[in-house]
């Protein structure tokens, strides 16, 4: 059993405070997400990008394993063409850290979506098999297929395109838990 106040305990000491809670079948999963991948991301190859992740099939039935999940809004206010990497380095740390915590808390599926591509490595190989950090690399949202725009307003958190750069940005993770 999820131990909610633990867990948000957790999220708090974290500065993590703009969470909620949902079931995994909320998530919706769409074809269209991996088609923006292929043409349109300039992540697209990168070790836990696309190609290097499950089908869009095997995405939607990995959700269906678990029973919650937290999705995680992180703000920045940030230019769009100079992405705050240091922060996000700095939030995936963060998250990461998370992730140990629940899974020590006697949650061993815990699994994390990170609120970017895997940004650990200055110079990634571009290929999960030559990953220097296969150990801590996380996919995102996104590259799971994950429509997050949908899922974001679907269980009630407000998300928004960046209209204005700069502006605030809105970056989301999910954390599922078993």
């Amino acid at each position: 059993m999820t131990n909610k106040n633990q867990i948000e305990k957790l999220l708090r000491e974290q500065e993590l405070t703009d969470y909620k809670w949902i079931d995994p079948k909320e998530i919706v999963v769409a074809q269209w997400v991996r088609v923006k991948c292929y043409f349109g991301c300039s992540d697209y190859g990168l070790g836990s990008c696309p190609p290097n992740t499950p089908s869009v099939s095997e995405c939607e039935r990995f959700f269906k394993e678990y029973k919650s999940a937290l999705i995680i809004k992180l703000h920045k206010f940030a230019d769009k063409d100079a992405y705050p990497s240091d922060w996000s380095r700095e939030m995936t740390h963060k998250l990461l850290g998370l992730e140990r915590a629940i899974f020590l808390m006697n949650h061993p599926k815990v699994f994390l979506l990170n609120q970017t591509c895997c940004t650990l490595c200055s110079d990634c190989s571009g290929n999960r098999i030559d990953c220097h950090d296969k150990r801590n690399a996380r996919p995102s949202p996104e590259s799971f297929a994950v429509d997050v725009y949908q899922t974001v307003q679907k269980v009630g958190m407000e998300i928004n395109v960046v209209a204005n750069n700069p502006g605030d940005m809105n970056r989301i993770a999910i954390l599922l838990i078993e």
